[in-house]
């Protein structure tokens, strides 16, 4: 039988790793405190930050206001936390729009919670829930146009028309 030099130690290794796993394994079942993490000890800060989270909760509601010269029309509701608000008309139809979507795929802007958009013949108006500085929320609208040959389409010009 012949034996390659340096072979030998390959065996000596597995059982040096062996033994430090099994070390391991047996510290932490031995000082259970190794594994568990630091809680997180609950201020009236804390709770104020958890209501403001449920306090976001953002939802649409889109009703058909019929047409005018033509042109359809959507009511726009947004629903903040508990309250409800009338955005008004928007002409073309309206979808909520996904961290992806939206007319030029791009999802929601910075700061933006929540959005809809409504669109009719190449243009139409985003209304969106953005996060503000002071902690609390603007519903701004802002415009959009689809691309024109050689420029990119417009998203843009947002307006504060509810402060929270």
């Amino acid at each position: 039988m012949n034996t390659h030099k340096g072979m030998v130690a390959v065996p000596a290794l597995l059982v040096v790793l062996g033994i430090i796993v099994i070390g391991g394994i047996g510290y932490v079942a031995f000082n259970p405190g190794v594994t568990n993490a630091p809680t997180e000890e609950v201020t009236e800060e804390t709770v104020s930050e958890n209501e403001a989270v449920v306090d976001a909760r953002i939802s649409w509601k889109f009703e058909d206001a019929g047409e005018k010269d033509f042109i359809p029309y959507t009511k726009v509701f947004v629903t903040v936390g508990s309250k409800m608000y009338d955005m008004g008309e928007f002409q073309g139809s309206c979808s909520e729009i996904g961290a992806t979507g939206g007319v030029d795929g791009k999802g929601l802007l910075a700061g933006e919670l929540s959005a809809a958009q409504c669109w009719f013949a190449g243009g139409g108006d985003e209304i969106g829930v953005f996060a503000n500085e002071d902690g609390g929320y603007d519903i701004m609208v802002g415009q959009l146009e689809e691309p024109i040959e050689g420029s990119a389409g417009f998203r843009g010009n947002f307006e504060v028309k509810i402060p929270i």
